[in-house]
């Protein structure tokens, strides 16, 4: 009774229903044909089905989902009431195909109708082939490399060739024409052959290396020294977060960089380090955890416990190999259902030995590879056990996460959504509109006519803007702002106007030009990294070249100082004279020996104090080092400027300059702005350096995503000197420039000649032509007077101190008269041998021609008279003083 009751909602679908036989003999006759009815659509109220994990998958989430599964089924009333599943689970080692091919028999002798698994491709070969043999289902989630069909497999995987397609699309999509492949096990060579046999482009070239944890940084860095920047990423799951780690390592985690990863399961792997460095991050995805359907499955999954949480990972996303196995079951299970509307199942015991196939096994092959439904991997179709229709989420990673920014199927192709998620070269269809104000040499306009768009502007910022956009892959277009200023905050309102407003409005994308960046600026709009340092500094007139004088070296010093020199000098000289006349401490003795002298002298006279006040003009220097105050001077200069009549301040550039070259005014500009005058005016020059410190930057608005790419993009510019060479051209290179003669051009100081300092060796000339005067005059005076005590001619006095001084072999001294000096030793004086004087014998006593002088007079006809001064005895008191005897006299 139970038997019918179980298969009366079977049968009464394929009997009519008779409403006008009332009677109880109909429907006994009727129950009766009922009995005799074979069971055409029943199902054993068991189904063995047979698991194969490998030893790493034991109580993992593939085999957590796959027990999940059955649950579920066996849990819904409406899928397979009447049946029960039992699955049988078997752990073998990876590669080992003998023991798994034993483990598959021991399954099959159990009487199972279905064999799921296993995951690794060498082991799922050979139990699928033990499937084919005996025509049992095999139904798999493991990626097959073979190209050729096999029956009774049911692959939900889907096929590399397949897999290869997409990855071409999206290597067409980016416009990739350079890619490196790194994979990881023998077989991800062979998963992507396809990309490097048909690439998708005419000239594509590959880097093809194998990698594992060992090698990642030495490939990473192979890939970053060949600047190749599109990257294939295949390598296993346990192994990715050693490959993340080599790519912050090398920084190559940049906005340049593009990784493309070949597994589906991106989203369970830990991306923060990457999320704010702009890194391109691209993946499929099998599992659409957005869709509701998918997560009412994965919310049910994670409640169940006590193995809910371990089907799921900390992200709260399955993983594809669970997802796949879940699917997996559910399939078997529809085919079931799908079979048990139609035939019967009946159960065989098979046998590995006996390798006679299962007589039903072809009919629920043939149901289950007719399945469709949706399932948590997406739409469900199959051909020829093979997976044909699904849907793959284009995943691009974004600051906040991974986002999904398209699809692909195997007959739509890509499908991007968002496109202004990818940044590279070409890819992008983004026009950002950027902001700006005409200023030389930054942005012009061309002088040529019928020019439309980016096109009618020149300049510095327009070739960076240029070469930024190439890096980035953006297009843009240019507008002049119509308020023709950079923005000035309102004091009262707090308001700001020109481009900064436009920026905060979101009017614009971008601004570029000198506009300085300030905190001001930085509280309401944001700031690319810099791409020029500038400061404020002095433009001034060349002064005029005047004609080269003799006296040019005394041009530091105006008229008038020299004339304060000069007073200087004879007041210093006349004081000192005084000064010395008043203390005691400048008189002395002239005769230490003699300590009863009451006469002393003072060396400080008049020409002597002269003579020393030049000396010390001459021979000494002085340096000035006044404290430096850069504040307080710059606050000085300031409030010289507000009150000058009529004022000192203009309104543009060329105004300043234009004040420059009248003369007598010197302009204070950005130093940006002063080289590119300078250079074009030969009338022009810079005075000093810079006198503070500023930038330019582009600007975005507040919080813009383009902020730190362009930066990237301004410091790889930097690096690589594309800014030095555009400054370059647009400052010095432009044909207009000055040519300043000889060195004068570097801005070196040009030598000094004859023409400039001559006039030195003239005042030198004349100071001894001056010197050699007052020597012959002081010469001829005291001639004159030596003359009249010698009681002869001047000309013979001249004569004979002439010829004495003109001597080059003779000696410094010479015999001379002493005037009597009571506070001396009386005797003689001793006259050297050199003046042909008598030898002194040796007792130390003079022999009879030793001359003796005596206060009275000569003891020999040669009488030599005293002098007072002259230049033979000038240098007397150097001998020792002798008596008259010959005997050195002693002092007292």
């Amino acid at each position: 009774m139970a038997w019918y009751a179980s298969m009366g909602s079977s049968a009464s679908s394929c009997l009519p229903r008779v409403l006008l036989l009332p009677t109880v003999l109909f429907l006994l006759t009727a129950g009766e044909l009922l009995l005799t009815l074979p069971a055409a659509s029943a199902l054993p109220p068991v189904i063995r089905v047979g698991a194969m994990f490998t030893a790493e998958q034991r109580e993992g989430p593939t085999e957590l989902a796959f027990k999940y599964a059955v649950y579920r089924i066996n849990k819904d009333s409406t899928l397979l009431p009447n049946t029960t599943l039992v699955y049988d689970i078997q752990y073998v080692p990876r590669d080992d195909s003998f023991h798994a091919s034993k483990k598959a028999c021991e399954q099959i002798n159990f009487g199972v109708q279905a064999v799921f698994g296993p995951s690794d491709p060498l082991l799922g070969s050979h139990i699928q082939s033990i499937c084919d043999a005996l025509d049992i289902p095999h139904l798999e989630s493991r990626l097959d490399l073979e190209p050729e069909f096999k029956e009774f497999s049911i692959n939900l995987h889907p096929s590399h060739e397949v897999l290869n397609r997409a990855f071409q699309d999206v290597m067409t999509f980016l416009n990739w024409t350079e890619v490196a492949i790194i994979y990881e096990e023998d077989l991800g060579l062979i998963k992507l052959q396809e990309l490097v046999k048909s690439p998708p482009a005419e000239h594509m070239e590959f880097l093809i290396r194998q990698g594992t944890p060992v090698n990642y940084r030495e490939l990473l860095k192979e890939i970053k020294h060949k600047e190749i920047f599109n990257i294939i990423v295949d390598t296993k799951p346990e192994n990715m977060n050693h490959f993340l780690r080599g790519i912050l390592q090398l920084q190559m985690n940049d906005f340049k960089y593009h990784y493309l990863f070949t597994t589906f399961d991106i989203e369970t792997f830990d991306l923060e380090d990457f999320k704010y460095n702009f890194v391109n991050m691209t993946a499929f995805r099998l599992v659409d955890s957005e869709h509701y359907r998918v997560r009412r499955v994965l919310k049910d999954m994670e409640k169940f416990q006590p193995i809910g949480h371990n089907i799921l990972n900390q992200s709260r996303v399955i993983q594809v190999e669970p997802a796949l196995i879940y699917d997996s079951v559910h399939v078997f299970a529809l085919g079931l259902q799908a079979l048990e509307r139609s035939t019967s199942l009946k159960v065989a015991n098979l046998s590995c030995d006996s390798e006679l196939p299962w007589p039903d096994g072809s009919s629920l092959f043939n149901y289950i590879n007719s399945v469709e439904f949706r399932g948590i991997t997406g739409p469900i179709q199959f051909k020829e056990g093979r997976r044909t229709n699904f849907k793959l989420d284009i995943l691009k990673l974004k600051q906040h996460s991974l986002v999904k920014v398209g699809e692909w199927g195997p007959g739509n192709g890509v499908n991007i959504t968002d496109r202004a998620a990818f940044y590279d070269p070409g890819t992008m269809n983004v026009t950002l509109l950027v902001t700006t104000n005409l200023e030389t040499p930054y942005v012009m306009l061309k002088k040529a006519t019928n020019l439309t768009g980016n096109s009618r502007y020149e300049g510095f910022c327009v070739d960076m803007l240029e070469r930024i956009a190439a890096i980035m892959g953006f297009r843009y277009k240019i507008r002049v702002s119509p308020s023709r200023t950079y923005g000035i905050q309102d004091p009262d309102t707090g308001e700001w106007n020109g481009i900064v407003r436009e920026l905060q409005d979101n009017k614009a994308d971008l601004a570029i030009g000198s506009m300085t960046i300030n905190y001001a600026r930085e509280n309401v709009i944001d700031f690319t990294k810099p791409f020029m340092n500038v400061g404020i500094s002095i433009l001034f007139k060349v002064p005029t070249n005047q004609q080269t004088r003799l006296f040019s070296f005394m041009n530091p010093l105006a008229i008038e100082i020299w004339l304060y020199v000069l007073a200087a000098y004879v007041l210093v000289s006349i004081t000192m004279f005084i000064v010395a006349r008043f203390s005691p401490y400048e008189w002395y003795n002239p005769h230490p020996c003699a300590q009863e002298n009451d006469i002393v002298e003072n060396q400080f006279s008049l020409s002597n104090s002269f003579w020393f006040t030049i000396g010390t003009l001459m021979q000494q220097g002085s340096d000035l080092n006044p404290k430096d105050s850069k504040i307080e001077t710059y606050q000085k200069m300031w409030r010289f400027m507000e009150n000058k009549k009529p004022s000192v301040f203009v309104q543009s550039y060329d105004e300043g300059v234009r004040r420059v070259l009248e003369g007598n005014y010197a302009f204070l500009m950005e130093s940006s702005m002063l080289d590119y005058y300078v250079q074009r005016n030969c009338n022009l020059t810079q005075i000093g350096g810079l006198l503070d410190s500023k930038s330019y930057g582009i600007a975005t608005p507040m919080g813009s995503p383009w902020r730190d790419k362009i930066s990237l993009a301004i410091l790889e510019l930097q690096e690589k000197g594309v800014i030095q060479v555009l400054y370059n051209r647009w400052w010095k290179n432009t044909g207009n420039t000055c040519n300043r003669e000889d060195s004068n051009k570097e801005s070196k100081a040009s030598a000094l000649g004859v023409d400039n300092i001559g006039g030195v060796f003239v005042v030198l000339l004349c100071g001894l032509a001056f010197a050699v005067l007052i020597a012959i005059l002081e010469f001829c005076w005291n001639a004159k007077k030596n003359a009249q005590i010698d009681r002869q001619s001047l000309c013979a006095e001249m004569a004979e101190e002439l010829c004495f001084a003109m001597r080059c072999r003779g000696s410094r001294q010479r015999p001379a008269l002493r005037r009597q000096c009571s506070r001396c030793v009386p005797g003689a004086t001793y006259v050297p041998a050199g003046l042909e004087a008598p030898h002194i014998n040796g007792n130390g006593v003079g022999d009879a021609t030793t001359p003796c002088v005596t206060e009275t007079g000569p003891t020999r006809s040669n009488d030599l008279r005293p002098r007072k001064s002259s230049i033979k005895t000038s240098f007397q008191s150097l001998a020792p003083p002798y008596n008259c005897t010959g005997s050195p006299a002693i002092l007292s």
